[in-house]
């Protein structure tokens, strides 16, 4: 035979695969290189990054460590600086007051009471409105002498005094500053001024010592803080009180304004959390000095709390990335903080790990152009590779078809039909294995048509018969209803779905006399021809019986002696038969391992009490015993196989006696008539399965008393 060129025969797809096979090993090695040094390239940029990541951290680790350090010992340092300057004047006050105390004894009255020489250090005095000056003459006489000893050691200490006084206890108050005319004209001329209402004044009498007060705002807008102490008579008694008032920006020039690194500063914080002094802080337009909190300090929110609790700590804040480390300052319980930027601390870090990258970025370009070079030599050599494996693949491409050309021609003939053709191949190799392969199965597929065209004939035959078995099945069970067109008392309906072609399952109803209306349901063991036949035995044989005896059980008995002989197959079963007296209603029956019917008695199903005897064919002589009940109108009573409560669905879940018994008594269901209830119990089978397929057979039977 002729074959046609193209794109699809196989010495193209031959061609094709080993072409592509080659091209793919070819790309693969250069990918594994390429991979290789992308991987080194990335190994050595992530080394590098690392190095200089972690050089940076551990550098700044350290330097964050080192100004941690440095900073906490600066703030202690200079909170020491300021402890000892206000204890200095802590001193210089217990001193002066120490001054007054033995002067105050000594007579000496004063001329002028408010001297007006502005600029120079000056004494000056006021009484409170309701003391006149005759009646403190005599007292401030005793103090006079006190101006020449302040005098020396005022101006000794301009630096850090402002003013200092003496309030008496009686209510004048001698001044000493600098500023006398402008302190007359503001203090002392004020109607509500009583020194002895001041908190340096109730202060100094309370403690006992020397105290500082809260820093305020003088009458000048200056901030300032006073020490004041009591000055004690011989007898121990208050004499009054000695303050000095120093200003906060003396302190500031001195000590916080000292720098700290190239942006860092120092400040001085009040126990209320107010900043004091700060290089940050300084005077309004309204010519005042103004204050800060340190909650409103930018990152300060969360550490403010911290700091102002008086203790010696180090903090970053949030945000504006600052460090900031503080100590208590104790004479006045002040703390003195000191800011530093972060990146002022970690610059050389910083600087470190910008170094290792711009080396580690010269090596990549470097990487990057031996790439490209090696990408170029790759692209010659698959050129050069595609030529020499396109002649090669066809020559080896014909050798390989021709054999495989025949094979073809074979099975196209052989699938014709002609399976008396024989395939001729002398190749050596595995083609002639798969020649002579073909030739044996056109050998098998011919014996295989002769087999199947006999057991298609059988299996035809076998259906034919199953279906006349079916029908031979059906026709012995009661389906014709109304059973009993003409009798009233009673109406009766039941149906059976065998689970294969002939089922196992059977039930039957008959009368024996006009009075006597004989029902039975069972179910014999397992399924198919072979129960069907035990059924049909055993039907026969309950019938039969039942037309001599008047009592289930005897029927029972009997059955099961006669099925216990030559029962070598070791069937059984089960079965419930019970006889009606339609005159009275009395409702005899017998249980041969049966399941349980439910009675239908006033308004609702139940169970029926019965206890079920062993089952027919399994035990040879025993006896099955009767039970009785009355039945009224109304009353229904609904027999089952065991079929209908052990259904599965596609879960495998049995459909059970709970659904059953829940699904008889929805009111729909109670209010159908008996062959409806049926069908509704088989339609809530269907939808249970849900599709599975049907395991056991389906009986149902219901009886009726009108």
């Amino acid at each position: 035979m002729k074959h046609k060129g193209g794109a699809s025969t196989i010495r193209a797809k031959i061609s094709r695969i080993v072409l592509g096979v080659s091209m793919l090993a070819l790309l693969l090695s250069a990918a594994v290189s390429l991979i290789g040094i992308q991987s080194a390239k990335r190994k050595m940029l992530d080394s590098s990054e690392a190095l200089g990541s972690t050089a940076a951290a551990d550098s700044e680790q350290a330097l964050i460590a080192q100004a941690k350090e440095n900073l906490i010992v600066q703030a202690m340092e200079k909170a020491d600086l300021t402890e000892q300057r206000l204890l200095r004047i802590k001193a210089q006050v217990s001193l002066m007051a120490a001054y007054i105390a033995p002067l105050y004894e000594q007579t000496v009255v004063i001329s002028d009471s408010r001297p007006q020489r502005d600029g120079d250090w000056v004494m000056q005095y006021a009484n409170v409105n309701t003391l006149a000056d005759e009646q403190v003459q005599q007292e401030i006489a005793r103090t006079k002498n006190a101006f020449y000893v302040l005098q020396p050691l005022c101006r000794q200490n301009e630096q850090d005094i402002s003013s200092v006084y003496f309030a008496s206890a009686s209510g004048f108050m001698l001044s000493y500053d600098p500023k006398s005319e402008d302190n007359a004209a503001s203090l002392f001329q004020d109607d509500h001024f009583d020194p002895r209402d001041r908190d340096w004044y109730t202060n100094a009498v309370e403690t006992g010592e020397a105290v500082f007060t809260k820093t305020y705002l003088d009458v000048f807008s200056r901030l300032m803080v006073t020490c004041s102490t009591p000055v004690y008579a011989a007898d121990g008694s208050v004499e009054g009180v000695f303050g000095m008032d120093i200003l906060i920006e003396d302190i500031n020039a001195s000590i916080v304004g000292s720098s700290v690194g190239e942006n860092g500063y120092a400040f001085l914080f009040n126990n209320d959390g107010e900043v004091i002094s700060s290089p940050k802080l300084t005077i309004g337009s309204d010519g005042k000095y103004h204050t800060t909190l340190l909650r409103d300090e930018p990152g300060f929110a969360q550490i403010a709390d911290a700091m102002v609790a008086g203790e010696s700590g180090f903090h970053e804040t949030v945000g504006e990335e600052l460090f900031v480390a503080y100590a208590r300052v104790r004479s006045t319980h002040w703390g003195l903080g000191i800011v530093l930027p972060r990146d002022e601390v970690v610059a050389p870090a910083v600087a470190t790990r910008d170094h290792i990258i711009s080396q580690t970025n010269k090596a990549t370009d470097e990487i990057s152009s031996m790439i490209a070079m090696m990408l170029l030599l790759v692209a010659v050599a698959i050129v050069v590779i595609i030529v020499i494996v396109t002649l090669t693949t066809e020559v080896l491409s014909r050798r390989i078809t021709e054999p495989i050309l025949t094979l073809t021609d074979g099975a196209k003939i052989i699938g014709s039909g002609d399976l008396d053709y024989t395939v001729s191949m002398h190749t050596g190799d595995e083609l002639e294995l798969l020649g002579d392969t073909l030739n044996h199965m056109t050998v098998s597929l011919k014996e295989y048509m002769n087999n199947l065209a006999a057991i298609t004939a059988d299996r035809e035959r076998i259906a034919a018969e199953l279906g006349v078995a079916t029908t031979i099945q059906a026709s012995m069970l009661p389906c014709i209803f109304p059973a009993f067109p003409g009798r009233k008392e009673f109406n009766i309906f039941a149906n059976m779905h065998p689970a294969k072609e002939v089922g196992g399952d059977f039930y039957d109803f008959f009368l024996t006399d006009p009075d006597h209306l004989w029902v039975v349901i069972a179910d014999v063991s397992g399924k198919g021809v072979p129960a069907a036949l035990f059924m049909v035995i055993t039907k026969t044989l309950l019938k039969n019986y039942a037309a001599f005896h008047a009592r289930p059980g005897e029927v029972l008995t009997l059955v099961n002696t006669q099925l216990c002989e030559n029962n070598d197959a070791g069937m059984f079963v089960t079965a419930f038969m019970g006889v009606l007296e339609i005159s009275t209603g009395k409702f005899t029956f017998s249980n041969a391992g049966h399941n349980a019917p439910l009675l239908y008695h006033g308004g609702a199903y139940a169970w029926l009490k019965t206890t079920p005897g062993f089952v027919l064919a399994g035990l040879d002589g025993i006896t099955f015993s009767d039970h009785e009940i009355v039945l009224s109108k109304g009353d229904r009573l609904f027999l089952y196989t065991d079929g209908v409560t052990e259904a599965l669905d596609p879960h495998e879940e049995l459909y059970g006696d709970d659904r059953l018994l829940h699904m008889l008594n929805t009111e729909a269901v109670k209010k159908l008539p008996i062959d409806q209830t049926v069908r509704a119990v088989e339609e809530d089978i269907r939808r249970f399965a849900n599709g599975a397929e049907q395991a056991d057979d389906i009986t149902m039977l219901t009886l009726e008393i009108c």
